[in-house]
């Protein structure tokens, strides 16, 4: 045998025993399904209402909407990661009254059992309605304006959004200062 041909087969089974676990890895990652995320801030409930109510404010037409982007995993993380304890206490005491109140005045025992004709009416009365007060005479509007902001924010964040809408370069291309106008 020529010392090359087994320098060379020595190094190819090396870089397949080394790239096969590499390669395997990777396929694995990829193929995550949606199940295996789990909530770091909401509880499971909260997940599938924030999901409906962006997803109201959001709709997926010719674009993805916020269920396909997957817009409250990003509010999720950034709620859990970068908003001070009270303030998680207090909005996660908010979204929970918010429900309460939405499940009382459609008499459901669940928000899954709750048409999106009926939430839509719900986050409209108190969107843009600083006057509006429901059944339990409080005034949602700050969270419901909460939830459009947050919706919106993580929208424009979003990787679709940021390559496919608003250009977004990562690396800027070539520069020349010396353009005529």
């Amino acid at each position: 045998m020529n010392r090359r041909e087994a320098i060379k087969n020595i190094s190819i089974s090396f870089g397949s025993i080394t790239l096969s676990t590499g390669v395997l890895s990777m396929i694995q990652s990829c193929q995550t399904d949606n199940i295996d995320w789990s909530p770091d801030y909401f509880k499971k409930n909260q997940i599938n209402f924030i999901d409906r109510i962006f997803e109201l404010i959001i709709p997926e037409t010719d674009t993805p909407g916020a269920i396909s982007l997957n817009l409250s995993r990003f509010v999720d993380a950034y709620i859990s990661r970068n908003v001070p304890k009270e303030n998680q206490n207090e909005l996660n005491a908010g979204i929970n009254e918010f429900i309460d109140v939405i499940l009382k005045n459609e008499s459901k025992r669940s928000i899954n059992e709750i048409d999106s004709v009926s939430l839509e009416k719900h986050l409209s009365n108190h969107l843009d309605s600083e006057s509006y007060i429901d059944s339990d005479g409080k005034n949602y509007s700050q969270l419901c304006g909460l939830f459009r902001e947050m919706s919106v924010r993580a929208y424009k964040l979003s990787e679709y959004v940021m390559t496919n809408k608003l250009g977004y370069v990562p690396i800027p291309g070539y520069y020349d200062g010396n353009v005529d106008v």
